[in-house]
């Protein structure tokens, strides 16, 4: 599929009708529960759909941008917004090559489920919007059984590759929550991978440091 394919299939599916729910991800929602002295500031939705993590982050407090290649998807976000009477920015803009000359706090990449390629090309930007000391939360759907619903096995991912992409200057938390599907994953017990990776603060030593823990 090319770009330009992918794009109008994405414009086409947002402009039909409502695609999420509109609530929180959980495990948002969950990362700040367990981080209660994470101060609030700049954050960055990476791929937000129809707005629901930006729009909750904004809700609280946060300074959000929420970026989406659909067109139809930002329009969506937007009017949400509105409605939760909220300011969020928003940026219709392709995820690989997007910059952004304002470093967050909280960057998140949730359920991005694309080819290897560009999965990776988004989490290089991702990672390069983090400030010191900031934090990049990645979640998606681990590798699963064959037949399994949900992305296709060429499009989930592992632990270890995102490390790999990322690189170094990075201390990891990972986790894999198991939880029973809901919608078109009714009757099958899913397995989310959620990564907190908090950029390590720059130091004369030049040392640094990647602490990935299951």
């Amino acid at each position: 599929m090319t770009d330009a394919d992918a794009r109008a299939a994405w414009e086409e599916r947002y402009g039909t009708a409502g695609v999420w729910t509109g609530k929180v991800n959980r495990h948002l929602a969950q990362w700040l529960q367990d981080h209660p002295h994470v101060p609030i500031g700049a954050a960055i939705d990476m791929g937000c759909g129809e707005g629901g993590d930006a729009i909750w982050l904004a809700s609280r407090g946060w300074r959000v941008t929420g970026v989406d290649f659909a067109q139809a998807a930002i329009d969506r976000a937007r009017v949400a917004a509105q409605a939760a009477r909220v300011h969020v920015e928003w940026v219709v803009a392709d995820l690989r090559g997007w910059t952004t000359d304002q470093r967050a706090d909280l960057v998140t990449v949730s359920f991005v489920h694309e080819a290897l390629d560009i999965r990776t090309a988004v989490w290089r930007t991702a990672a390069r919007a983090v400030a010191d000391s900031g934090t990049l939360l990645i979640t998606g759907h681990a590798p699963d059984v064959e037949g399994a619903p949900g992305p296709p096995p060429a499009s989930r991912f592992t632990a270890d590759e995102v490390l790999a992409v990322v690189g170094a200057q990075w201390s990891a938390e990972v986790r894999e929550v198991r939880r029973d599907g809901i919608g078109r994953h009714a009757g099958h017990v899913v397995t989310d991978l959620v990564m907190s990776l908090t950029r390590e603060a720059a130091t004369n030593s030049g040392d640094s440091y990647c602490d990935a823990r299951l």
